[in-house]
């Protein structure tokens, strides 16, 4: 009973909007008004059709009789037209229904499904009306002089301005149609005072003439720049609502002769009333449609960021404090979303930390950045980063990517660290093993060689050449033990081992310096300072093989805290903006870095060339002679 007692309800109002509107637009003449206004109806009657559903025809179909009737035209035939307008609306919905309208404009596609439905739903009215009038007045009134094409025309035309002027609002319009306007009080007061002012101004103030004839120039202009900042500022709803009193106040003018439309001939006077309030409408939608497309890209972008599995967050480049985290970020680093928004990016740097992102994060930084991060917990966690310079807000803010690598170091430090063990093994092994062995043999066969020379034995020519295979296989095994673990000759010695790198890399007229100061006493496990050469050979041999370098300088600086390599070349550089990070070289030199707890770096050198670091923290309270280091 209540769901008929509302159809009831919806269908009387549907019923008195459509015969009001009705009225006002043919009453002007007998007002003083030179002509008729638009029949707005059909606006109200496809809001009332997609709102509320098909039923809506059969009120829609009575206040069409009415009308036709209350305009003198005869009652047979207006039966017959009053079906053309529901015919026009349920072809109208079911076509949007078909294309996937969203009545609230929400998607850019909904603008021109809109208008497009409209265009061709509304040729259905004026096609019957235009048919069935001009039928009867030829053939039962006599006339000669039937309906033409201009007729069906205006009829179609006015048909669809209502829909482009009314149904837009009245489909759209909900409960927080108009939350924009509660949310900025004084700029809605200002706004509304402005669309007041220029109301009056349409009614009341005559046309201001231009150098090109066209009069309304100024008010078009004023309209449409107040309809577009409602749009921008306010939302679909209270910018077509504005649009629609404006068109009102302009109808009004035309009609009655006075104000903005005055003076202007029917003809004239129609294509100024149709460019003003074509202008506004077209405006509006327009703007709605784009707002839409941005709507829609925003809600896909928050929705990647939400979702990315990895943390993610944007801070401002000059403040540092959050502007954006996703959930990804809350569950890292423990602390929850409202806390990191309202905090700034050092709330997350390790005590101790000599480059916190704060400081790494610069635009020439090679990336990915290693750095150290402090959770809510206490936790000190290993994080690389990878960070984009965005605008955001008006302001220069940093989108970073930050990923949690701290069990995938540790896994890269033992893999490396039990290879490295096995090298040095071998290494071991070769060097004090197989190397003796072959040098015992090698004294062994110089002795018979010698005695069989001295008997003039036949055999003595073979034992020379044995003996000077067995010493090419010594300096082969000594060779291999040096590659494998190129500590072992220096007795664990890294300056030593460096010196002897820069020496056997000098090469032709590139020369490779060595440049160390120990400041404090090497306190690194045999090891790191394994990885340590490695790195310092993988650099030196890429500045020969890539740079074509002719001087390479090795330094090597040991503190109390902190170990410092560098590699200096006076190549040409880093090719590139993304080179820094890229090779089998460099990522090698980069795990291994990070398996011994250091800060990796590669990038161009002032003047021209390439620097490659590394910063490793020393180890407290470590011996390292030789006995330690090999037990």
């Amino acid at each position: 009973m209540r769901i008929a007692n509302q159809v009831y309800v919806r269908a009387l109002l549907v019923f008195g909007a459509l015969l009001a509107m009705g009225w006002l637009a043919i009453a002007p003449p007998s007002w003083g008004g030179r002509l008729e206004l638009w029949l707005l109806a059909s606006g109200v009657a496809l809001a009332a059709v997609i709102r509320w559903g098909p039923i809506q025809c059969i009120p829609i179909y009575a206040a069409e009789v009415l009308l036709d009737v209350a305009n003198h035209r005869p009652f047979a035939p207006a039966l017959v037209v009053a079906t053309g307008l529901p015919l026009g609306l349920l072809a109208t919905r079911w076509l949007l229904a078909r294309w996937n309208f969203d009545r609230h404009f929400e998607h850019s596609r909904d603008v021109p499904v809109f208008v497009g439905a409209g265009v061709l739903g509304m040729i259905i009215p004026a096609a019957i009306g235009v048919g069935v009038y001009s039928f009867y007045d030829r053939v039962d009134a006599g006339d000669q002089t039937p309906w033409g094409f201009v007729d069906f025309l205006r009829w179609w035309f006015n048909d669809f301005a209502g829909l482009l002027v009314l149904c837009p609002l009245l489909i759209a319009v909900n409960r927080r149609s108009f939350g924009a306007m509660r949310a900025r009080p004084l700029a809605s007061l200002i706004w509304l005072a402005a669309l007041a002012a220029l109301a009056a101004a349409v009614l009341l103030l005559p046309p201001l003439a231009t150098h090109y004839g066209y009069a309304q120039a100024p008010t078009l202009l004023a309209s449409t720049v107040l309809v577009v900042v409602g749009c921008l500022f306010f939302g679909l709803v209270p910018a077509s609502a504005a649009a629609l009193i404006l068109s009102v106040a302009a109808m009004m003018s035309f009609a009655f002769d006075f104000g903005s439309f005055a003076g202007e001939g029917i003809v004239a006077g129609l294509i100024a009333l149709w460019t003003y309030v074509g202008g506004m409408i077209g405006a509006t939608l327009l703007l709605t449609g784009l707002l839409a497309e941005q709507r829609r890209l925003e809600h896909r972008y928050e929705q990647v960021f939400e979702t990315c599995p990895q943390p993610l967050w944007v801070h401002d480049a000059a403040t540092l404090r959050f502007l954006l985290v996703n959930a990804a970020t809350e569950r890292l680093y423990g602390w929850k979303r409202e806390e990191l928004l309202a905090g700034t990016l050092e709330m997350l740097a390790a005590p101790g930390e000599d480059q916190p992102l704060p400081v790494a994060l610069t635009l020439d930084a090679a990336q990915p950045l290693q750095v150290r991060q402090l959770t809510r917990s206490g936790r000190n966690i290993e994080v690389e980063v990878w960070a984009r310079l965005i605008h955001y807000g008006g302001a220069r803010a940093w989108m970073v990517f930050a990923f949690d690598v701290s069990e995938r170091r540790a896994l890269e430090s033992a893999l490396v660290d039990a290879v490295s063990a096995e090298q040095r093994r071998l290494g071991q092994e070769l060097h004090d093993g197989l190397a003796q062995e072959l040098t015992v043999a090698l004294l062994v066969t110089e002795k018979l060689a010698i005695r069989a020379q001295a008997m003039q034995l036949p055999i003595a020519v073979e034992l020379e050449d044995l003996t000077q295979r067995i010493s090419a296989c010594i300096g082969s095994a000594r060779t291999i033990a040096h590659g494998l673990s190129p500590l072992t000759g220096s007795l664990g010695n890294l300056a030593v081992a460096l010196t002897a790198l820069a020496k056997s890399s000098s090469i032709g007229q590139t020369s490779v310096e060595i440049d160390t100061h120990m400041e404090a006493e090497l306190r690194l496990p045999f090891e790191s300072r394994n990885h340590l050469y490695r790195i310092a050979q993988e650099a030196v041999q890429n500045a020969l093989k890539h740079a074509v370098a002719r001087r390479i300088l090795i330094h090597l600086t040991v503190r109390a805290e902190r170990i410092v390599l560098e590699v200096f070349d006076d190549g040409q550089g880093l090719k590139g903006p993304g080179a820094a990070g890229t090779g089998f070289g460099t990522s090698t030199m980069r795990y291994r870095a990070s398996a011994i707890g250091g800060r990796f770096s590669i990038g161009p050198r002032p003047g021209g060339g390439t620097v490659v670091t590394c910063s490793v923290p020393q180890s407290p309270g470590v011996s390292h002679t030789l006995q330690s280091s090999l037990r």
